[in-house]
């Protein structure tokens, strides 16, 4: 009798064992079995937005489900980010993130109703890449001469920025630090003002999202002198990188990537990697891409997370190092 209980017992916990494994599969081989929630933290319309609707319909092929982009816009991300932070674990809602939502928005504001634990890392599917710009009649032909005339006329350099704490703003001070010069940081409400008084020489020196500069550029409406990018950008293949002029501090840029609530089955995670993998290394995606100024890139779930991990810690620093208060 007590051998036959014994055994029963040990049939029900190895019964116990397999059973969520079981389901997980189960639910990987249903899914997705509905339509998938790709939510976009800025308005419709905007590049964000774009890129969203573009993986949406590249997902739905893919995966052989409806995929119905969400705008959730507002406090910087933090608004679409939280709501997927508290929806369903099932791979049925999702993030489309900007780089800031993980790295810098932490350190700028400490309301956030979300962590980055609350997420599944899925995978990075572009980079938004920057060109430090100066106004056409700056007396200056590169990073070396303009160094030497900021140095010159220390903090009567005006360099505009998206707002204070902007991802721009961060930039223009990891210029400034990397050439060890005093720029004068002029905060407009947006790009589109900042760069408004760029073309009209109102300021001297903006770091531009490839977006906007690619075309101003090409009208000569203001210069580039470099890019922050690691290496040469395809877009702009005559313009060097500061770290190939001997300044290797001054590299950034910030991304989009996909993400999922935390608990989400691996399973789903790992499907939904390989599908983005697939459709950002395809030349229509590329091309997409660069067509609105960014560069296709993917990565592991891993990758990713190590990528936000980093980012929040270097851009912390320069937060401390600058005294700029949480809002």
């Amino acid at each position: 009798m007590n051998r036959r209980k014994t055994l029963v017992i040990a049939a029900a916990l190895l019964a116990a064992s397999i059973a969520p494994q079981g389901a997980a599969a189960q639910t990987a081989d249903a899914w997705p079995s509905r339509p998938i929630s790709l939510v976009v933290p800025y308005p419709p319309g905007g590049t964000s937005d774009v890129i969203g609707r573009y993986l949406g319909e590249r997902l739905r092929e893919d995966l052989g489900a409806t995929v119905v982009v969400e705008n959730k816009a507002g406090a910087a991300t933090a608004i679409g980010a939280a709501h997927v932070a508290r929806a369903a674990k099932d791979g049925y809602t999702l993030l489309l993130s900007a780089g800031t939502t993980f790295t810098t928005n932490p350190h700028m504001n400490e309301k956030l109703a979300y962590r980055l634990e609350d997420f599944e890392p899925v995978a990075l599917v572009g980079t938004v890449p920057f060109a430090f710009v100066v106004k056409k009649d700056l007396p200056v032909r590169d990073v070396r001469e303009f160094a030497a005339y900021a140095k010159s006329n220390p903090g009567k350099v005006n360099n505009a920025t998206n707002g204070q704490g902007s991802m721009v703003h961060l930039l223009g001070e990891l210029v400034a630090q990397g050439l060890g010069v005093q720029l004068n940081q002029v905060h407009y409400k947006g790009a589109a003002p900042a760069t408004a008084d760029m073309i009209g020489g109102f300021v001297d020196s903006n770091v531009e999202a490839l977006t906007s500069a690619v075309p101003n550029l090409a009208t000569g409406r203001y210069r580039a002198l470099a890019v922050l990018s690691a290496e040469r950008l395809p877009l702009l293949p005559d313009v060097p990188t500061f770290r190939e002029l001997g300044y290797p501090s001054i590299v950034g840029e910030t991304w989009y990537a996909v993400f999922a609530p935390a608990g989400t089955p691996a399973p789903v995670v790992e499907r939904l990697n390989a599908s983005l993998r697939k459709i950002v290394a395809s030349q229509g995606y590329v091309e997409f891409m660069r067509k609105h100024g960014n560069e296709a890139r993917s990565s592991t779930p891993a990758e990713l997370l190590e990528l936000s991990r980093q980012q929040h810690r270097s851009w912390g620093e320069l937060i401390s190092k600058l005294k700029l208060k949480p809002q």
